[in-house]
């Protein structure tokens, strides 16, 4: 199965990397999303990969409705072909595709994620997890981050307007985060946290979408990090790609515990 995710990333970045798309190009706009026409294309390359597996799957993506490529799918795939299109729309080169595979009648949350790919589409790095053998950047096996202390923390944090105070304690409080980064993918910040890159991320606008973390947050768990949503509970059930959710994950229990006290108290 990763092999089959692996040649869908690898589709998709041939297709971005050669430009040959206009970056500006609207497929479909609504008053609640606007997908680009690039989005639409690699979707499409994804799923006609999917059809032409012949394994059987119900595929779940942000531009179109569930469908299933056979009558009796025995997989569940969630596809985010491209996260991060700000970024392609406007040049930036940071983006990723997500994919995370489970079974079918499995609840769609990172615990029940039986492979999960996150490939950094202008890099090429792929992240990579089956369930039970652990996570993996390039081949190589993640490692998760062993720093503990507030202060000393390399942090991927989402800073888009929402939970002014919460953040504001974050940033600011005594002490405050050592050293904040994001990317503009809320994909690879999180994957971040699997290899020891970040030491944490934290999302808790309760905006992101699961399409968005499913993969990166399963393959986190699988290199010993932790996911919960903002007060340190479990994630619920992805039930659509509507249900929208607070993230906090990290690399052991102390920073995790530390930063969630945090939010309580700038909440």
């Amino acid at each position: 199965m990763l092999e089959l995710l692996e040649q869908l990333f690898r589709q998709v970045r041939a297709y971005t990397q050669a430009e040959r798309y206009d970056r500006k190009q609207v497929y479909a706009r609504s008053s609640k999303h606007t997908t680009m026409q690039f989005d639409r294309d690699a979707e499409d390359l994804i799923i006609s990969g999917l059809v032409e597996s012949g394994l059987g799957f119900e595929i779940i993506t942000e531009e179109r409705p569930t469908f299933a490529t056979s009558e009796h799918p025995l997989y569940r795939i969630v596809v985010d072909p491209i996260d991060g299109s700000t970024n392609v729309e406007r040049g930036v080169m940071t983006a990723a595709v997500a994919l995370a595979v489970l079974p079918i009648d499995a609840p769609v949350t990172p615990e029940h994620v039986q492979w999960a790919l996150v490939g950094e589409l202008f890099t090429g790095i792929v992240y990579e997890a089956q369930k039970g053998g652990g996570a993996f950047r390039n081949g190589r096996r993640c490692q998760v981050s062993t720093t503990t202390a507030l202060k000393d923390c390399v942090a991927g944090l989402n800073l888009d307007g929402h939970n002014g105070d919460t953040l504001r304690s974050l940033l600011t409080g005594n002490p405050r985060l050592g050293i904040v980064r994001r990317t503009g993918s809320s994909a690879i910040d999180s994957v971040y946290v699997a290899s020891g890159t970040y030491d944490a991320y934290i999302d808790i606008g309760d905006e992101i979408t699961g399409e968005s973390f499913l993969a990166s947050a399963s393959i986190v768990l699988e290199a010993g990090g932790l996911v919960t949503d903002h007060e340190g509970k479990p994630l619920r059930p992805i039930l659509n790609l509507n249900d929208r959710f607070s993230l906090v994950l990290a690399g052991n229990k102390k920073l995790h515990q530390d930063i969630i006290a945090r939010i309580q108290k700038g909440g």
